[in-house]
């Protein structure tokens, strides 16, 4: 936040002015400021002496402020152009050694800013003040200083009571969102609080969760103060089971497959393939949760095309797709990712019947080829 420049040519005390002198004035970007947030300490610098001067000063910040990650600083013009000197100081420090070269001029020469941020909220919401010492310049002639001051805010609570971490669902349950956010400090207000799933779905409290996409899912809500700019999180974790296929089994006479599963809401897909080729396929669309059975067989094509094996026995591939239902409503809709697909392997005997498909096809086709002689 150091590179948000404070005001150039802030107002200074007019004594330390007509003295003149070199002044320097603390000012925070941003005050009051939650726990924990990131924050830029100025210091506005005058020098009214006639002659450029070598400035120096430390500057301890107020209680529970220190020195944010990187110590940056920054070096903003005014009615002229400070040269500033690298810093002692370390992230974490609570405190600031500094040494730059001011030149003469009216009003604020330059403005040295670095990066702070929050540690420990203020007691009882009284302001906190930096102090200054070891002020001096290299001619002798000894600064004006004036403090500023900063309020550091106690973060929001923020209680997250749904879905707890850990839990799990069945492929789309319908389970929904509890959180609440209050401020905790009387000078604070609530900016706003939701939560983003790992979809990228935001979810208001009271709105149904994502359970529409089976594997492992996370929840973060987020809750803003309005009036120190920080915020305070929660992420839960939970579980999505995906659907099962029971009772597997073939069907001899039909040269079919026929199975079981329980599923929500949404379009179910079941193809038989060989290879490449779908050789069978029945779908349906069920609108509420239940358990479902399932036949289908093979294609007149497909009858055609296993009995053209001239084999006992063929594997082929039970898939089936399922596209959940979108739950909730309006801008609180969830909508899937994707289908879910679940394959099984299952061997297919080739019944007579899928012969007699084949043999039957091969003598119409002869047929047809002997007769497209004759009439030629």
């Amino acid at each position: 936040m150091v590179g948000a420049l404070f005001a150039v040519g802030a107002a200074l005390a007019p004594a330390a002015l007509a003295s003149g002198g070199v002044t320097i004035s603390t000012s925070f970007e941003n005050d009051p400021i939650s726990l924990d947030t990131s924050d830029a300490v100025g210091y506005a610098i005058s020098n009214t002496t006639g002659s450029s001067q070598v400035v120096y000063f430390t500057d301890t910040l107020p209680a529970g402020v220190t020195l944010d990650n990187p110590v940056a600083a920054t070096n903003t013009p005014g009615s002229g152009t400070c040269t500033l000197s690298t810093p002692t100081a370390q992230p974490g420090d609570s405190s600031i050694a500094v040494q730059v070269s001011v030149p003469s001029g009216s009003g604020t020469i330059c403005t040295i800013s670095y990066s702070v941020v929050a540690n420990t909220p203020s007691v009882s919401d009284i302001a906190g003040h930096d102090s200054y010492s070891n002020v001096r310049t290299d001619s002798g002639v000894t600064p004006n200083t004036a403090s500023g001051s900063l309020v550091v805010l106690s973060d929001p609570t923020l209680s997250f009571t749904a879905p707890s971490n850990g839990s799990s669902f069945a492929l789309g349950q319908l389970a929904y969102a509890s959180f609440d956010c209050s401020p905790t400090d009387p000078l604070d207000v609530i900016d706003g609080f939701y939560g983003t799933d790992d979809e990228g779905n935001q979810i208001e409290s009271g709105a149904p969760i994502d359970t529409l996409d089976p594997g492992t899912r996370t929840l973060e809500v987020e809750c803003y103060s309005a009036a120190g700019g920080g915020f305070v999180s929660q992420t839960s974790s939970y579980t999505v089971g995906s659907y099962t296929l029971s009772a597997v089994r073939v069907r001899r006479k039909t040269d079919g497959v026929s199975f079981r599963t329980t599923i929500p809401a949404g379009k179910l897909v079941a193809r038989l393939i060989y290879g490449r080729k779908v050789i069978g396929a029945r779908s349906l669309s069920p609108t509420s949760g239940s358990t479902v059975a399932v036949a289908l067989k093979p294609t007149k094509a497909g009858m055609r095309l296993l009995g053209a094996l001239r084999a006992r026995r063929v594997a082929v591939s039970l898939q089936v797709t399922f596209t959940p239902q979108a739950i909730g409503t309006g801008d609180q809709q969830i909508t899937p990712a994707g289908a879910t697909v679940v394959t099984r392997n299952v061997t297919l005997p080739i019944s007579h019947r899928a012969v007699k498909h084949a043999r039957r096809s091969r003598r119409i086709g002869t047929a047809k080829r002997v007769r497209t002689r004759r009439s030629a």
